[in-house]
């Protein structure tokens, strides 16, 4: 990571906190009562653990997030996956602790096997055992069958992704480029964050689409895009966690050690631009012959990327290191103009989908 002086807000760079996204974020009118109903469920689950202080924490994020980045979720399936990201938010903390690899790692299997059998441990008394199984058994009964396999599955690789990182940390080696975006897609929840969508739209998106890999890609890159912007807000208050975490500055360090601050933000910046750029390219293609569902389930993309900004915007302080004051500006137009494929193995193969219509079964396996 370049070194930031966090004694000086004006040495931080602008274009860390400049963010190329020209779509318009929603926020859910039942913003407030989210707040009221995921306080009193985390409350009641002790979410924390005897820490009330941190429970409240992890509630109203849960619901701010809610709000923000699915807007179009409402009643109680809005209030089930608050609580859920409540809990999910005090899954991310567990893994930041400094408890051992190996307890740490456990514990993410039980979750994950959770996931996909909620009554899986009914002589639990943990807090966050007991207040996982409660949400899913919530989601899962206002969801289709189809709407809940979607949700676990990226729910579980969600999981997957983290013992991922605690694995990555715990062998404390350089990562590369590649290897931190292809670890920080999943680890960020870039599979679990489109499995709400076909729930919180009230669809169900054909296979056929779903698995289109032009669909797949618009997912994905979108995804990244927004997770590389958790890095840019959150990297301040990061250099002050007891557990560091690899981000986006620190692999193009390593590969770039003899740029200056300034420079790695500049190429880190550029980096996430050409993603939230071919999202929109893609997302442009899919539209112009989409079906109602698959115009809806972009909708759904669109608000988690435009409303993880919004959220962040709206919760500075909270990613506010001590003496520093975070502006987040949101700008119409890329900080580079080239739209050239990015020659990133784990990800080149995105560019590759542009101007393949979801009827094309090219590349799905389909037989001809």
């Amino acid at each position: 990571m370049p070194h930031f002086d966090t004694a000086e807000p004006q040495t931080v760079p602008e274009a860390l906190l400049s963010f190329y996204c020209p779509l318009v974020a929603e926020v859910s009118p039942e913003a407030d009562l989210l707040q009221e109903k995921t306080l009193a469920w985390a409350t009641r689950f002790d979410l924390a653990a005897g820490d009330p202080h941190r429970t409240a924490m992890w509630a109203q994020t849960g619901a701010a997030m809610t709000a923000f980045l699915l807007p179009h979720a409402t009643g109680a399936v809005a209030e089930a996956f608050a609580c859920y990201n409540a809990w999910a938010f005090g899954a991310n903390d567990y893994i930041e602790s400094t408890r051992p690899i190996a307890d740490t790692i456990e514990v993410l299997g039980r979750w994950e096997r959770t996931m996909r059998a909620p009554n899986s441990w009914p002589n639990s008394t943990t807090s966050m055992d007991l207040a996982q199984q409660d949400a899913l058994l919530r989601i899962q009964e206002h969801l289709t069958p189809v709407q809940w396999e979607r949700f676990i599955a990226g729910q579980s690789h969600w999981l997957c992704g983290m013992m991922w990182e605690v694995a990555l940390r715990a062998r404390d080696a350089p990562l590369s480029l590649n290897e931190y975006l292809a670890s920080r897609l999943t680890c960020a929840g870039g599979t679990a964050a489109p499995s709400y969508l076909d729930a919180v739209e009230g669809i169900e998106l054909s296979e056929q689409e779903w698995a289109h890999p032009a669909v797949r890609a618009a997912a994905e890159v979108g995804m990244l895009a927004a997770a590389l912007d958790n890095d840019r807000y959150s990297c301040l208050k990061e250099l002050l966690q007891p557990v560091r975490k690899p981000n986006l500055f620190d692999a193009i360090r390593r590969e770039r050690p003899n740029y200056s601050r300034d420079q790695v933000v500049t190429e880190g910046v550029a980096l996430r631009d050409s993603f939230m750029t071919l999202y929109l390219r893609l997302r442009a293609q899919l539209l112009a012959s989409a079906g109602e569902d698959l115009r809806r389930y972009l909708s759904g993309l669109d608000c988690f990327i435009s409303g993880n900004l919004a959220y962040a915007t709206a919760a500075a302080r909270r990613y506010s290191p001590p003496g520093v004051v975070l502006t987040i500006t949101q700008v119409d137009q890329p900080s580079d103009g080239n739209t050239a494929p990015v020659d990133i193995p784990t990800v080149a193969s995105w560019w590759d989908q542009l101007d393949r219509p979801p009827g094309d079964g090219r590349g799905t396996g389909h037989a001809s």
